[in-house]
C-alpha cells in the first residue's frame, strides 16, 4: 500500500522522465550516456531507496543539511561501485547474471530494510553490540529534557557514512540485474559501457544527495523539539518497515524467488 502510494506521488516525476528517455537517440554514444544519466536520476527516488536512506539520516546523532546531503551521496558511491563491479564482470568476462538472482537479491533488500526499521524503533547499533562483546565502551551522553517529560541517552556514532556505502552496495545487487540487461542489449564497447555505469553512477549520487537533503529539512528543524524528533524517526523507520515487509511477502510468498 505505501508503495502504491508513494509511486502515485511520483507518477508525474516518473512520466516526465521516461517521456524524455523515449526521444533519445541511442545509435549515438553521446545518446547512450544522457539516457544513463536521466536513468540514474530516475532509479534513485524509488520507494526502497529513498526508505532507507531516510532511516538512514533518522538515526543519525548530529542532524544537518551537509550531513543529510552526505549521506546521500555516500549511497550514491556505494551503489555505483556495486553496479561497476558488476559491469566488469558482465562486459569483461561475459558473466551472465539469472534473472531470478535479481528477485533473490531484492528479497535481501527487504530484510536490510526491516533491520534498518527494527534498529530505528530500538536503538540496536550492531557495531557497539559487537564491542560491547569485546569489553569497548561506547562513548554516550546523557540528555534530560524535563520541560517535555523526556530523557534519553544520545550516543556519538561516526559510521553513518559507512553505513550509508553499504545499504547503497546492497542496492546496487540487487539492481544490478536488470540494469546489467540493458547495457548489454545496446552497448556493444566496453569503454562505452563502463562509462554508462559511471555517469548512472553520477546521476545516483547527485539525485540522492538532492533527495537526501530535502529529508533532512524536517529534521533539521526538528533537533531542538525531543518529540517532533522522535515522532519524524519512527515515522520514518514505521514506513521503511511496511516497505521492507511487502517485498519480502512480494518476492519470498508470491514471486516465491527461492523456489527452483
Amino acid at each position: 500500500m505505501v508503495l502504491e502510494i508513494f509511486d502515485a506521488m511520483l507518477e508525474p516525476i516518473f512520466s516526465a522522465f521516461q517521456s524524455v528517455e523515449g526521444t533519445i537517440d541511442t545509435a549515438a554514444p553521446a545518446g547512450i550516456l544522457l539516457l544513463g544519466l536521466l536513468t540514474g536520476l530516475r532509479h534513485s527516488m524509488e520507494a526502497d531507496h529513498v526508505a532507507a536512506v531516510s532511516t538512514t539520516i533518522a538515526t543519525a546523532g548530529r542532524k544537518n543539511l551537509g550531513q543529510a546531503s552526505m549521506l546521500g551521496a555516500l549511497w550514491g558511491l556505494g551503489h555505483t561501485a556495486t553496479l561497476f563491479v558488476a559491469a566488469l564482470l558482465v562486459l569483461l568476462l561475459a558473466v551472465h547474471i539469472p534473472e531470478k538472482m535479481s528477485g533473490q537479491l531484492e528479497f535481501g533488500v527487504g530484510i536490510m530494510l526491516l533491520f534498518l526499521a527494527v534498529t530505528a524503533f530500538t536503538g540496536f547499533n550492531a557495531g557497539r553490540f559487537f564491542k560491547g562483546l569485546r569489553g569497548r565502551k561506547a562513548h554516550s551522553h546523557f540528555h534530560a529534557h524535563p520541560e517535555q517529560g523526556i530523557a534519553h541517552d544520545h550516543r556519538h556514532d561516526h559510521r553513518h557514512g559507512h553505513k550509508s556505502i553499504i545499504i547503497g552496495m546492497v542496492h546496487g545487487m540487487a539492481g544490478s540485474g536488470a540494469l546489467m540487461l540493458v547495457v548489454l542489449s545496446t552497448i556493444n564497447s566496453i569503454p562505452l559501457g563502463l562509462a554508462y555505469i559511471a555517469i548512472f553512477g553520477a546521476g545516483s549520487i547527485a539525485s540522492m544527495a538532492g533527495i537526501s537533503t530535502l529529508i533532512g529539512l524536517p529534521f533539521t528543524r526538528a533537533r531542538s523539539q525531543v518529540r517532533l524528533a522522535l515522532a519524524l524517526k519512527y515515522a520514518a523507520a514505521a514506513v521503511t518497515f511496511v516497505i521492507g515487509a511487502g517485498l519480502v511477502y512480494e518476492l519470498g510468498v508470491v514471486e516465491q524467488v527461492f523456489r527452483e
